[in-house]
């Protein structure tokens, strides 16, 4: 039995993940050992549900929520009372959520089942301030967010290029205005989610693992069927969970330590207790993104990591490998990637020199300047695609 001081962390297996009866039955199951659903639900509250419609991939890709999980999850909401249940999301930048939301599916659904979608992105945006940020002192809210009694969280398990991993505490960030997703990379992507966690934790987050992403995610991995749900009201307790899954150790993935330092939640597993399936029972280690190091020789493009953190190297890995997919890696010969927070060039480089993350910024005037804390994906395009 938990104890005062220990967070609850519910896993429940869900192999019928595309029949929406099995996925209501296993949610009911999930919450029930966590107090169930009347313990974050009260008749008459406003809830907004917030999955992850990072794109227009079908939920079988692993790149977004389960509808059946979005849906399964707002008719246990109306049954518990709830006198609206709200469907919102603000989708990738570049994306058009509202385009989104309808290729999935979504708007058709929400009449089924009673709801209102909201896209993000089209809201009301409020200035609220965070006195508890590092980073972010103030921040563009949505309205409809504003008014929600209840918030509940339905990320899905994905690894990710700039992160790591993505997970709860990470989907957060779809709430925010387009704009501010673009400066997290400015203003230091893991700081940041942990300062707007401080105004986003919501009442209970719903894991929808039926099936994961690995590989290059967050958009290009590849599927995982885990056919799992998981649910807490400790939004890092429960990514500790899914990291431990996923096979990432407790140090890896900076951001869910940090959100525990900074007071938001559980990290250590000492504090945490793990009901219904054990960790053991269902962990499956999660390809991580890898680089192709032999086609990197051939092309003489070089890789130089000078204490460098885990966001830069993936983000710089996410690249390449896309360059690769596409074929036009071959454009990039001869280019050396300098970054980490004691960056460097060798005795005699030659070629283009790329100064990558805000850790160069002030190495030397040579070479191309990509900022971002890790820089952002579009900036690295924008940014060498002008020198090549």
């Amino acid at each position: 039995m938990p104890v005062k001081n220990q967070s609850i962390v519910s896993i429940e297996r869900c192999a019928r993940h595309g029949d929406l009866e099995a996925v209501r039955t296993a949610l009911t199951h999930l919450l029930d050992r966590i107090g169930g659903i009347e313990s974050i639900v009260s008749p008459g509250d406003r809830v907004l549900l917030k999955p992850n419609l990072i794109l227009d991939r079908v939920y079988t890709t692993g790149v977004t929520t389960n509808p059946q999980v979005v849906f399964g999850m707002a008719d246990l909401c109306r049954a518990a009372g709830a006198r609206e249940v709200v469907v919102a999301e603000g989708s990738a930048v570049g994306a058009d959520t509202g385009a989104v939301l309808r290729n999935l599916g979504f708007y058709e659904l929400a009449e089924q089942h009673g709801c209102r979608i909201v896209n993000f992105h089209q809201d009301t945006y409020e200035h609220v301030v965070n006195p508890m940020g590092k980073n972010i002192k103030r921040i563009r809210m949505p309205r409809s967010w504003m008014e929600a009694d209840v918030v509940i969280n339905l990320p899905c398990m994905k690894t990710h290029d700039a992160l790591g991993a993505t997970l709860g505490l990470k989907n957060m960030k779809g709430v925010i205005h387009p704009q501010d997703k673009k400066r997290f990379h400015k203003w230091g992507l893991e700081q940041c989610i942990v300062d707007l966690s401080h105004l986003t934790l919501p009442e209970l987050t719903v894991m929808d693992a039926t099936i994961g992403l690995e590989g290059d995610g967050p958009v290009v991995g590849d599927p995982v069927n885990l056919g799992l749900l998981l649910a807490s009201k400790d939004t890092v307790a429960l990514d500790r969970i899914c990291l431990e899954i996923m096979g990432f150790d407790r140090d890896e993935i900076g951001y869910v330590h940090l959100a525990a330092e900074a007071g938001l939640g559980r990290d250590d597993p000492a504090d945490i207790v793990v009901t219904g399936a054990s960790v053991a029972d269902v962990k499956r280690p999660f390809r991580r993104m890898s680089l192709d190091q032999d086609k990197l020789s051939e092309l003489d493009i070089r890789i130089l990591p000078c204490d460098a953190c885990s966001g830069c190297q993936n983000v710089i890995s996410a690249y390449l490998n896309g360059r690769q997919a596409d074929g036009t890696l071959e454009q990039l010969r001869g280019t050396t990637f300098v970054y980490g927070q004691n960056p460097h060039l060798p005795d005699g480089a030659t070629g283009d020199i790329v100064r990558f993350g805000s850790c160069t910024r002030t190495m030397s005037t040579e070479g191309t300047y990509i900022p971002g804390c890790p820089p952002h994906p579009a900036l690295i395009n924008d940014t060498l695609n002008k020198i090549r």
